[in-house]
């Protein structure tokens, strides 16, 4: 399809996020697989010979190569990063035809892709988990086109943000005090550089913590519990974009569940918009933090843990 209807339809698509659904947009790169990143994230799509690149002079590492300079998006500055050298098949023929414009925990970045294919409601249940030994992707899926099935990778690009940018030194700095609970935390993340830093947020504070890698692993754990275990609990923090089970579909099986609904219930993600925000208070969520603010986060467990 063209990018200018493809560009259309992600300005006009709907950002209403369905349960159990999440929009992808699926580009591929110069090896001609398929790719994706979820609709929500993207600011825009623009032809990649718009804008001109100012060049990153210091390269001091291979991440640095990554980091190729930056654009003037809108009169801000933005990094633009090529994701094939992050994931090691960048070759000096590789040619672009769009740029994708997009935005995760408050930081905007670009990036070339070769070219855009469509955009794809898929069922967070069809998401399956990437092996533990790739860090380039998130979860893969299965989708038609042309009639034929094949596979698409959700690019990770929080752990290409941290991979490039590394992790802010502030969350070292923090103050941890007031986090004396003795309830269990239980936080449900996919993304393996989101929940390193959570382990770098929470690694030295006496909180007793579980992680789990999505919402139906957290719903599994929490069905399991007596009466006594969920007593214990003092507070759930979940991601909202997750495979099996995402965010939406644990905050309501909590808020439905008689015996889990006192546990409260706080929400972790990049997906900020004041959409999304009210839909998780209805469902029954009691806080929201954009992914991930270390002070926020600490917050969230001060005010929210039930004594």
């Amino acid at each position: 399809m063209s990018s200018s209807n493809t560009i259309s339809r992600v300005s006009n698509m709907t950002k209403s996020h369905m349960n159990n659904v999440m929009q992808i947009m699926i580009f591929q790169l110069n090896d001609r697989e398929y790719y994706g990143i979820n609709v929500s994230k993207i600011k825009s799509i623009e032809d990649y010979k718009r804008y001109r690149i100012s060049k990153n002079e210091i390269k001091q590492s291979e991440k640095s190569e990554i980091l190729e300079g930056y654009i003037n998006y809108h009169k801000s500055i933005v990094p633009f990063l090529n994701v094939e050298k992050w994931m090691g098949m960048y070759k000096e023929q590789n040619t672009y035809m769009e740029t994708v414009v997009s935005e995760y925990n408050r930081k905007v970045i670009a990036f070339p892709i070769f070219d855009i294919e469509n955009i794809f409601n898929v069922s967070v249940e069809e998401l399956q988990a990437s092996d533990k030994n790739d860090n380039f992707i998130t979860y893969s899926t299965l989708i038609k086109i042309k009639d034929e099935e094949v596979v698409c990778r959700v690019i990770d690009v929080e752990q290409l943000l941290t991979d490039v940018f590394g992790v802010d030194e502030s969350v070292k700095k923090i103050q941890k005090d007031g986090l004396d609970s003795d309830k269990l935390l239980l936080i449900a993340e996919d993304s393996r550089s989101a929940r390193a830093i959570i382990e770098d947020i929470l690694g030295d504070t006496q909180l007793n913590y579980r992680v789990f890698q999505d919402g139906s692993e957290i719903i599994e754990y929490l069905e399991k519990l007596d009466d006594k275990q969920i007593e214990n609990v003092g507070l759930v923090i979940t991601d909202l974009e997750m495979p099996h089970k995402d965010g939406y579909q644990v905050i309501s099986f909590i808020h439905n569940t008689e015996r889990l609904k006192d546990i409260p219930v706080v929400v972790n993600s990049s997906m900020s918009d004041k959409g999304v925000v009210v839909k998780t208070e209805k469902l029954g969520s009691v806080g929201f933090i954009g992914k991930t603010d270390p002070e926020n986060f600490l917050k969230a467990i001060r005010i929210n843990m039930r004594p």
